[in-house]
């Protein structure tokens, strides 16, 4: 439920016009690969491959606040990989919704609910802000 509260806090600090707010809605292309496409095929591979790889390899380290040393350094690969296509600090900022990710992966010991919570993510992320 943090991305829309951020989302409507970022609307309402910089006044952004309401015209602009909805733009990936009515852009059926980058609607498919930003929202649907891209949530898929990066869970699948961070929190599917390599957040399963690393915890296997690291099952008896300890966890910290509750998030596994797999979860975190997982998430650090994700912000990393953010970097190509985002501006510094949104990339940075990545690592907050990708640890959720991954301990919503860890909690349910399933792929399909960090998926869900990325296409919710990404479809807050740019509506509002991304354009």
């Amino acid at each position: 439920m943090a991305a829309p509260v951020f989302c409507l806090l970022y609307v309402g600090i910089f006044q952004q016009k309401t015209e602009d707010l909805y733009w990936l809605l009515n852009d059926a292309e980058s609607f498919f690969f930003l929202v649907l496409l891209y949530p898929v095929v990066e869970e699948l591979t961070f929190r599917g491959v390599i957040q399963e790889y690393i915890a296997k390899k690291t099952e008896r380290w300890r966890s910290f606040l509750s998030l596994s040393v797999a979860n975190l350094l997982t998430s650090l690969l994700f912000v990393l990989m953010h970097f190509v296509h985002h501006e510094p600090i949104w990339a940075v900022l990545v690592i907050f919704p990708s640890l959720l990710f991954g301990y919503f992966k860890e909690k349910f010991d399933r792929i399909i609910p960090s998926i869900i919570l990325h296409m919710f993510y990404n479809l807050s992320f740019f509506s509002f802000i991304g354009n």
